[in-house]
């Protein structure tokens, strides 16, 4: 009796543990982001959420019958892919749609499996230290310190992953900090789109020189032409809105209504 009473008792901690990181998370994200004096802070990981977007955006490319000669890093940590081919209809909502995929399920996993933290945390890491090492290159001599950044970043998942063992329920313990690392990391990648919403509704689709600069107003004019801008960037916020809220309800407030309550404990 004593020990199921025990067990429930410590599940419902780590639930809430990670209702609060989550809650956290997202308000400095808002925060960080939004703020000019801040929003440095997470220069870093704007860089990791645009290689999610970038390697989507690559894939899809390839997909759908297209090359992908080169991929270049700007000092702002976004990117200039060099392609030829492909569809249009596939690769241009990938990066965003795929984000929010992708970050939604990472979301779920680090909160719903904690067991499997450390494991998603490093593989997260060397995903961001390959990628970069594999296909991306500086676009100038300068940028080379955005590069070092986000293969820094790159690197200090790893090591958290190696590192982050502890309680759960000690705020400071290691595996609390890589807890809340990747929240934030999954949370900026499932709602890309959404954080984006100032850029994506005013930039131009593409510049002078051709360059596609905005994937959601060049799908609106080439793909969808009969759709706005603004429709096409608030049905994709939506839809990413959507995933984040599901994976958050079913790694947390569902798991949470799982735990059977101790009036049954004889």
């Amino acid at each position: 009796m004593l020990r199921k009473f025990v067990e429930r008792k410590v599940r419902r901690q780590v639930i809430h543990r990670s209702l609060l990181i989550s809650s956290m998370a997202f308000v400095a994200i808002l925060v960080l982001w939004y703020s000019p004096s801040t929003s440095g802070l997470l220069h870093p990981v704007r860089m990791f959420v645009d290689n999610i977007h970038g390697a989507l955006t690559n894939i899809a490319m390839v997909l759908s019958g297209g090359s992908v000669e080169g991929f270049t890093l700007s000092p702002e940590g976004s990117y200039t892919i060099t392609f030829s081919g492909g569809s249009k209809a596939l690769f241009l909502p990938a990066g965003y749609l795929g984000s929010a995929l992708v970050g939604s399920l990472l979301f779920f996993l680090v909160n719903r499996a904690p067991h499997l933290l450390r494991g998603l945390t490093m593989l997260t890491g060397l995903f961001t230290v390959g990628f970069l090492a594999l296909f991306i290159r500086p676009d100038g001599a300068g940028d080379g310190i955005s590069y070092i950044v986000c293969f820094g970043f790159g690197i200090l998942l790893v090591v958290l992953g190696w590192k982050g063992r502890g309680d759960l329920n000690r705020f400071w313990s290691w595996r609390s900090i890589t807890q809340i690392i990747m929240t934030i990391v999954a949370l900026m990648t499932a709602l890309h789109v959404v954080l984006d919403l100032s850029y994506v509704l005013v930039a131009p689709a593409r510049i002078d020189d051709g360059t596609i600069v905005n994937t959601v107003a060049t799908f609106a004019e080439e793909v969808m032409p009969a759709l706005s801008v603004s429709v096409v960037a608030y049905t994709w916020s939506a839809i990413a809105i959507a995933l984040a809220a599901a994976a958050f309800y079913l790694s947390i407030p569902k798991q949470l209504k799982q735990i059977p309550d101790n009036d049954d404990i004889v």
